[in-house]
């Protein structure tokens, strides 16, 4: 077994995970639930997530907080939100230094129909190819942009994520749209959903859960984690809707979270 499908096989335990997304700082600077970033990934980890995402500088400065769990860096990061252009994300780090810093995998940005679409495909396939020589899996976070697509189906998701397949791309992180199955029946790697900005933590955990009926292998969770008022309890709960079969009102009234 080579050291990616024994990574891959870690993360995705039972076929399904749950990427707790903390890398939020170098596109926002310090949001609220990251800015002491420390704080959070300690709140977090007491729910103990499948893995969780963060810049390779910020494993070196918490590698004893994350030491026990599965660690994505993200290593691109250069279009921020107040950039001229934030579809413009080049590379902030190479795969070596993220796996030296303790990387298990690593996560590129792609934005299909933005203007840097070419180069961003290109960045990913070089990415991959670095990756696979160290057997390290790649995650491409896929999300339609404008001038192409402003409004978009399925079938839009689908024509990204398969793309970032056939570039050699590990696990696909994207977007969720009605007939998500449309998705995950065209692309032979796992499907994670992304969560997005915060918004109602039920209507997002009932998302994930859709997503995972219609063959999704988990999900990737940032803003509806580290901006809930009780991260642990938060990250616990999308754990239950990754892992477990129980509704969403179950989930709630277990973890006497508020609807």
């Amino acid at each position: 077994m080579s050291g990616k499908k024994l990574r891959l096989k870690r993360l995705f335990r039972n076929g399904r995970a749950l990427i707790v997304a903390l890398d939020h700082g170098r596109r926002h600077g310090p949001i609220p639930g990251v800015e002491n970033l420390g704080e959070t990934i300690s709140r977090v980890m007491q729910a103990e997530p499948d893995a969780v995402m963060v810049t390779p500088s910020m494993i070196e400065h918490y590698y004893e907080l994350l030491s026990g769990t599965f660690v994505v860096a993200r290593i691109d990061g250069t279009g921020t939100v107040k950039s001229l252009d934030e579809t413009d994300d080049r590379l902030i780090s190479t795969v070596n230094r993220a796996v030296k810093a303790g990387a298990d995998a690593v996560s590129v940005m792609v934005y299909p129909g933005s203007r840097n679409e070419n180069y961003l495909w290109e960045k990913l396939a070089s990415v991959v190819e670095e990756a696979d020589s160290l057997g390290i899996p790649v995650m491409a976070e896929v999300v339609p942009k404008p001038p192409q697509f402003t409004e978009y189906g399925a079938d839009v998701v689908a024509y990204g994520a398969r793309i970032a397949a056939e570039l050699g791309a590990d696990i696909v992180k994207t977007v969720y749209r009605e007939d998500f199955k449309l998705v995950t029946r065209s692309v032979p790697v796992p499907v994670v959903v992304l969560g997005g900005p915060k918004s109602s933590f039920k209507d997002t955990l009932l998302m994930v859960q859709q997503a995972i009926k219609s063959g999704a292998s988990g999900a990737a969770i940032g803003r509806n984690i580290f901006q809930h008022s009780d991260p642990a309890k938060a990250t616990k709960a999308f754990m239950m809707a990754v892992h477990t079969n129980k509704t969403i009102t179950e989930i709630l009234e277990e973890l006497a979270i508020p609807e």
